[in-house]
């Protein structure tokens, strides 16, 4: 999930710096100031008992927070923007972002996605996604927000990969998903809601990007015995192996690392190519070079010193052009030393 950034005029308008910074000035201020004042995290939700949801059948949300965060998740594997720069850029043009959190009835596990918040000309407060991702309006309610929803994406949408695709959740207004009634609570209560997105494996050890960086070399590696590729019949790699060099990263401005990949199969035949891999919330993507393919294999942390390699799609296949086992589909790898990732 990222937060939607607001385009700033004056970084692509010839405007004098004066002009700029009055204008700046200006517009930097809150559609909503008494409940989400500028600069200031906040927290509004409402959690559903089993008494009011036996009540409404026809509701499918549980839960709804709404939170206005400055502090990025220092847990995910894309670099946090610095706090004080989202302070500094909150407000701009009349708009603030929140991020909104949503639990289902009939669905496990909480569902986020970021909205920009303005004011419109007829006066109502409108929270979008961009692309055409849905929005809803927010109005006071005392010291409350009445959430009046629109419809909104939390799983896929523009610039989805294919598994998100597959996987696609909207918060659909429905018969009783209309409107919701969010009362103040603490930002640790929003905060809450962030942390149970997290999977398990998040807390395993020190973030990939961390590691990519404390060494210029990175080697993770994993070989198997006789008696593993006994029991595991149909399992064709031998030994595999994932690399990171200080080539690895082409353009410091961009978050991707071209990681050389290597396997050796059990009939003795080597394979070495390259694919690109980028931040994915607490995981890396990588996929074959191949601009029509979007479906992603993944590394994930396993441990202070190990990293897991999904390829829930059998992508590596086309990574290494060859055909490669049902169970070449996981593999735990561990840090090694470089001559472990050499041909």
């Amino acid at each position: 999930m990222r937060i939607p950034k607001i385009v700033a005029l004056c970084a692509i308008a010839v405007l004098s710096p004066a002009l700029c910074a009055a204008q700046d000035e200006e517009k930097k201020e809150s559609p909503l100031p008494s409940h989400l004042p500028l600069k200031t995290e906040a927290c509004f939700g409402r959690s559903y008992d089993a008494t009011h949801l036996a009540a409404h059948p026809k509701q499918r949300v549980t839960s709804f927070h709404l939170a206005r965060e400055f502090k990025e998740d220092q847990n995910l594997e894309f670099d946090p923007t610095p706090e004080q720069e989202l302070k500094n850029d909150d407000g701009a043009y009349s708009r603030v972002n929140v991020n909104a959190y949503v639990r289902f009835r009939d669905r496990k596990g909480v569902y986020t996605n970021g909205l920009s918040c303005g004011k419109g000309d007829d006066n109502i407060v409108r929270c979008a996604i961009d692309c055409d991702g849905g929005s809803f309006n927010l109005k006071p309610s005392g010291q409350s927000l009445l959430l009046e929803n629109n419809g909104f994406v939390v799983v896929g949408g523009c610039g989805a990969s294919e598994d998100e695709q597959e996987n696609e959740e909207h918060v659909a207004p429905g018969t009783d998903d209309k409107v919701f009634r969010l009362d103040p609570k603490p930002v640790a209560a929003c905060a809450a809601e962030r942390a149970a997105m997290a999977p398990a494996f998040a807390k395993l050890g020190k973030p990939l990007r961390t590691r990519f960086r404390e060494s210029e070399t990175v080697c993770f590696s994993r070989g198997y015995d006789v008696a593993h590729l006994a029991s595991h019949p149909k399992q064709t790699v031998r030994r595999i192996a994932v690399l990171k060099t200080r080539e690895s990263k082409a353009d410091p401005d961009i978050p991707q690392y071209d990681l050389t990949f290597r396997v050796e199969t059990k009939d003795g035949k080597k394979f070495s190519q390259k694919a690109p891999c980028s931040p994915d919330q607490y995981a890396f993507g990588c996929r074959p070079d191949e601009p029509a393919d979007d479906r992603y294999f993944y590394l994930t942390r396993a441990g202070d010193s190990e990293m897991m390699l999904r390829d829930k799609h059998g992508l590596l296949d086309k990574v290494f052009k060859t055909k490669l086992g049902s169970d070449d589909r996981i593999f735990k790898l561990k840090t090694s030393a470089t001559e472990a990732c050499k041909p």
